[in-house]
């Protein structure tokens, strides 16, 4: 009977250390990468092949292209470009997140706080 229990406890130790090196070994590879910015120091394209260009007072001038299958969303509701822009222009200062690809080759959603 001991040599049974200590099967089970030896089973059991070593499903838990193989568990805690499952995730060490896995990868993780970013699909997007968010930038938090706000509609003070962005301007927002008015074409869906323009650019969003982000700037503030201490740091860097950046931009990054927007692309016809870029979406657009204010909170968790999805809108077009246009409405968007409409709708940073009316509502004072927002926070916007801005999602590019991890090569900052093209801007993939930007979600407006509403």
């Amino acid at each position: 009977m001991n040599m049974r229990k200590l099967l089970i406890v030896f089973a059991a130790l070593t499903a838990c250390a193989l568990a805690a090196a499952a995730p060490a070994a896995t990868k993780v590879i970013s699909t997007e990468l968010g930038i938090e910015a706000t509609t003070d120091t962005t301007t927002l394209p008015a074409t869906n092949t323009g650019t969003v260009v982000l700037s503030c007072a201490t740091c860097a001038i950046r931009s990054y292209p927007v692309t016809p299958q870029t979406t657009y969303f204010i909170g968790a509701k999805s809108v077009t470009l246009a409405q968007l822009n409409t709708f940073v222009s009316t509502s004072g200062t927002r926070y916007l997140t801005i999602f590019v690809k991890p090569d900052e080759s093209a801007v993939t959603r930007i979600v407006a706080a509403n």
